[in-house]
């Protein structure tokens, strides 16, 4: 009662702080790597440059497929060595080696093969890491960055990052595909998950993992399967492989709320400090 103490008012908002932060998209990345490692998944790596056999024939895309077109790959001027047994590849193609496949039939170059291209898709990384690892079990991911030939827009740009995934093991079959898919997405705060049926290459049967966001609905997120006897055969892998690439972009523009996907590369200290830590599928969340 005999103090002198200095007016004060408590409605008043106090001085901001800011903190350092780490950017929200990183933020997001390491929350999927997190997820994935307790999952029980090792994390692979892999070079941004990458002969065009791995990034497109040991995947059983034909020679002539449209996503070969320079349109849609960054082809460089280097070529690189086939690896060893490139020939069961080539064969594949041909005539569908020692399967029951007929392969694609027409010609195949081994100098087109020996093209480098920036790395279109990371599933370049898991077949290099699968031909590595025939016998298994296998079951891995990575989150890497990928290029493809694209205009620039609030929806596109020419460099991403993709979220690889596989497991191959004895056994293993196209339920749990859709139970790894369905928990990964559960984790990452989306509870409504469904599954609509696919065409990739590379992958029989096929699948497109969606799911429902207030507001917007559906939305597509990805590509999944469980890869064909095609792309196994070759490198003496007896058992299923269960693969999958997941646009990671996508997912932080729906956990963050975003219209523009050049957002998530841009250094607004404003939107860095207002973005909360802690964020739910809807973009809301608290620090």
């Amino acid at each position: 009662k005999d103090l002198v103490l200095r007016r004060y008012d408590v409605t008043k908002l106090p001085r901001r702080i800011f903190p350092g932060k780490i950017h929200p998209y990183q933020r997001l990345i390491e929350e999927m790597r997190c997820i994935l490692l307790e999952m029980g998944f090792t994390e692979i790596y892999g070079d941004i440059v990458q002969s065009a056999f791995w990034n497109f024939d040991a995947l059983f895309q034909p020679q002539d497929h449209p996503a070969r077109e320079m349109q849609d790959t960054f082809y460089l001027h280097e070529t690189g060595p086939l690896p060893e047994g490139w020939e069961k590849v080539r064969d594949m193609h041909l005539h569908g080696g020692n399967t029951s496949s007929t392969g694609w039939g027409g010609s195949w170059s081994d100098e087109k093969a020996g093209q480098c291209v920036l790395r279109t898709h990371s599933t370049s990384l898991s077949i290099r890491h699968l031909a590595a690892n025939p016998k298994g079990p296998v079951k891995a991911f990575c989150i890497s960055r990928v290029y493809r030939r694209e205009a620039i827009d609030p929806t596109h740009l020419p460099e991403f990052e993709q979220l690889e995934g596989i497991v191959m093991d004895e056994g293993v079959n196209f339920a749990h595909l859709l139970g790894y898919l369905k928990e990964f997405y559960r984790r990452m705060g989306f509870s409504d998950v469904r599954f609509r049926p696919g065409y990739f290459p590379y992958t029989e049967p096929s699948v497109e993992p969606e799911v429902f966001v207030p507001g917007l609905g559906w939305v597509e997120m990805g590509g999944a399967g469980i890869f064909r006897e095609e792309v196994t055969a070759p490198f003496d892998i007896e058992h299923p492989v269960l693969a999958w690439g997941l646009g990671v972009s996508r997912i932080a523009m729906l956990r963050l709320g975003l219209r523009d996907l050049r957002m998530l590369y841009r250094s607004d200290i404003d939107w860095v400090r207002d973005t909360p830590s802690l964020l739910r599928p809807d973009g809301e969340g608290g620090n």
